[in-house]
């Protein structure tokens, strides 16, 4: 049945309808005019696919992948770069709007890199395939994902020829000193163990260690296999400035962290205040922020271990907080402790849109007052927000 592209949602998909019905097209664009097939009817809305594009939108491009209309990793490529920003923003304004009834025009901060960004990736295991998650969630095998560097790939394509069995899933991390590789099944790990080690890629050893060094501006970061860390590395001290500039801080600031993984953030604001708390749940992830400072020669920061939402009571006092949390953003008991503390600004880093317009609005205390949109991922949906609230007077 043929159907008009007339907007696009928050994924990146493409809406039309079938007999006033809201159909979403993953793969389109706004002006496509197509031939689709329904493969799932609700009652209020449909999912479709592209049998045949009959006419194209003037803002339709070629994307590089070949394996873009089949991956499910990125969501628009179908768009050049300019148009991807302009849809991200559009989104976030959209959203705002929406559920905040705030209107905004948000600066967005371009990534360094379009493709190559990426220093994480993750290949899953299914049947004798060792790939990429497609978007019927079957596994597709690849030659190469464009948003990592070419050394990653030529090391996924010596793995995959391998007996990996009784292998689930491999994750890679690109590092500066090297790989991080964390397999997940239960194949005789010393002989992949000896298999990695035997690996060179330009004279850069690839191996299955438990950490690796990243280097942001002037600081040295040790990232381990389960810790979280920024994807973008070259975009990571952009994200990072802007929270400097957010916080304008002073000496005498004492800063609290919430959710700080290896302690990026922390150590990175750690010169311009008085001191940091970091909090993090990960064990491992602690175990770097602690070790960081101390290869940075960081004495003003404190990381505790364990769950935010048991310690933040105990350790809510300062002048500004941070938060980063995960995609599910913050609970409402952490909420309702932030609203009830003396905290005068808070600065949240957000990677989803619609947890953020959430939990801003459960922080009824402060008062939003600006927001950056920092591309960390091209070529698919997610938008990194960095967001300023203020306490209310």
């Amino acid at each position: 049945m043929k159907i008009e592209i007339s907007k696009m949602d928050h994924s990146g998909s493409g809406i039309g309808y079938v007999n006033d019905k809201i159909t979403f097209i993953p793969k389109t664009i706004i002006g496509d005019i197509c031939d689709i097939e329904i493969t799932k009817s609700h009652k209020n809305y449909n999912y479709g696919k592209v049998s045949q594009i009959i006419k194209k939108s003037d803002n339709r491009i070629k994307p590089k992948c070949p394996y873009y209309y089949e991956c499910g990793g990125c969501n628009i490529s179908n768009l050049n770069y300019d148009m991807q920003l302009e849809f991200k923003k559009n989104k976030v304004i959209n959203i705002f709007k929406r559920y905040l009834n705030i209107d905004i025009n948000p600066k967005i901060i371009d990534s360094n890199d379009e493709y190559k960004y990426r220093n994480k990736i993750t290949y899953n295991k299914e049947d004798n395939y060792l790939g990429l998650v497609d978007i019927n969630n079957k596994i597709i095998e690849i030659d190469k994902c464009l948003l990592v560097s070419d050394k990653v790939n030529k090391l996924y394509n010596k793995i995959k020829k391998e007996d990996l069995s009784k292998v689930k899933k491999i994750i890679i991390r690109e590092c500066d000193n090297g790989y991080i590789l964390s397999v997940d099944g239960i194949m005789n790990f010393d002989n992949l163990k000896e298999y990695f080690l035997s690996i060179y890629l330009n004279n850069i050893p690839v191996y299955k260690k438990e950490e690796g060094y990243i280097n942001i501006g002037d600081i040295k970061y040790r990232v381990s296999d389960k810790s979280f860390f920024q994807i973008n590395t070259k975009s990571i001290e952009k994200l990072y400035n802007l929270i400097i500039k957010y916080g304008n801080f002073s000496k005498n600031d004492k800063v609290i962290d919430l959710y700080c993984g290896v302690g990026s953030i922390s150590i990175y604001i750690s010169k311009y205040v008085n001191s940091v708390l970091g909090i993090e749940i990960i064990p491992k992830a602690i175990d770097d922020a602690k070790e960081n400072a101390k290869i940075n020669n960081i004495d003003n920061v404190k990381f505790i271990c364990g769950d935010v939402a048991k310690l933040i009571d105990k350790n809510i006092s300062g002048d500004v907080l941070i938060v980063d949390p995960p995609r599910t953003g913050l609970d409402t008991y952490t909420c309702s402790i932030i609203n009830n503390s003396k905290i005068k600004k808070l600065i949240y880093v957000s990677c989803d849109p619609m947890t953020l317009v959430r939990d801003i609005k459960n922080l009824d205390k402060y008062e939003f007052k600006d927001i950056t949109l920092v591309d960390m991922f091209p070529q698919t949906h997610h938008i990194e927000s960095v967001i300023l609230l203020q306490r209310k007077s």
